[in-house]
């Protein structure tokens, strides 16, 4: 047995539910569009948030609750709704749960998702744009509260584009905050200082590998300088990117079977990292309909989010052009 988000999983082979039946017929590294059920009747309408906009753009990072078998992602557009999407497994239905209880329209503020989503035991944690606020909301009841973050000093873009993280074999279990002022680590109790690696001034990233048990992060504007954390918070510099990553660069993930990073990059190439030999390879591209053509003017990467399904050995992506669902196997 293995560990992610701290609940135990295995690889799930006698459940017939649609997305397990799709991804015990996939072959490794390969692609394949993933038909859902929509509480809003289709996926645009649950990715909408108004204005032209969807609520995962500026974002490339949902989580997978192994026990519930669930994904959720908060995000919004910019001076646009925020809000709460959930997929079950069971049901193969996205449910809108419309925006959180802290919302409020500022036409002059985003409130994107980055890498600010992370899940533990029964708490879907939300990091909220431009603050140092962290929400934190029971799966089961639906009930938002928030977490103490005093003592946690990030950069002068306040939370604005960095990453939150689950690291279960961290003591006890720690959230990360990946920053470009520092890497920070709450134990449970408090918030402390890790480290304070260069890397790029905003939109960083950083995912934990349950396989490999680190973390990989790094990125950001401009940079291309990838890290490790391990579970006893040591820091290690590894073979930079061949791209510059982050929110704006790649859609940053973690192969499900392999463990391996996988950056899908503006460059429209899947490059892959793996830790123990430190070396970087290319892998099977998506299909041409992946790709953030024209909706936005940032990037083909632009508003992909994935999350790693463990249990199944495949990665889930939402596109935001189109939009459609894609399902990617481990190798």
């Amino acid at each position: 047995m293995a560990t992610v988000n701290s609940n135990s999983f295995d690889v799930r082979v006698n459940l017939s539910t649609p997305l397990a039946t799709a991804a015990a017929g996939m072959a490794p590294g390969s692609w394949a569009i993933f038909n859902c059920n929509y509480s809003t009747g289709t996926l645009g309408a649950l990715l909408d948030v108004g204005g032209g906009k969807r609520c995962t753009e500026y974002a490339d990072k949902m989580v997978w609750d192994s026990s519930r078998r669930q994904i959720y992602f908060t995000g919004g557009g910019h001076g646009q709704q925020e809000k709460t999407i959930v997929y079950n497994d069971d049901a193969n239905t996205w449910t809108d749960l419309g925006s959180p209880p802290w919302y409020t329209v500022n036409p002059n503020a985003a409130c994107h998702g980055y890498q600010h989503n992370a899940f533990v035991g029964g708490t879907h944690y939300y990091l909220k744009f431009a603050t140092t606020t962290l929400f934190t909301r029971d799966v089961v009841s639906g009930a938002w509260g928030t977490l103490n973050t005093s003592g946690l000093n990030l950069g002068s873009d306040a939370a604005g584009g960095d990453s939150l993280e689950w690291f279960p074999t961290f003591g006890s279990g720690s959230l990360i905050i990946i920053d470009f002022v520092g890497v920070f680590r709450w134990n449970g109790s408090s918030w402390s200082t890790l480290g304070t690696p260069a890397m790029g001034g905003y939109h960083n990233v950083g995912v934990y590998s349950p396989t490999k048990n680190l973390m990989y992060f790094g990125g950001g504007n401009g940079s291309n300088q990838l890290y490790t954390l391990s579970n006893t918070g040591v820091i290690t510099p590894r073979t930079n990117s061949p791209i510059v990553f982050g929110i704006n660069g790649s859609v940053t993930t973690v192969d499900p079977v392999s463990g391996k990073l996988v950056l899908i990059g503006a460059d429209k190439v899947v490059h892959v990292y793996e830790p123990t030999t430190d070396t970087w390879s290319t892998d099977t591209p998506p299909p041409a309909g992946f790709w953030t053509e024209t909706l936005y003017t940032e990037g083909p990467d632009m508003g992909i989010v994935a999350a790693p399904i463990y249990d199944y050995g495949v990665t889930m992506f939402i596109t935001i052009q189109g939009p459609t669902i894609y399902l990617r196997k481990g190798r």
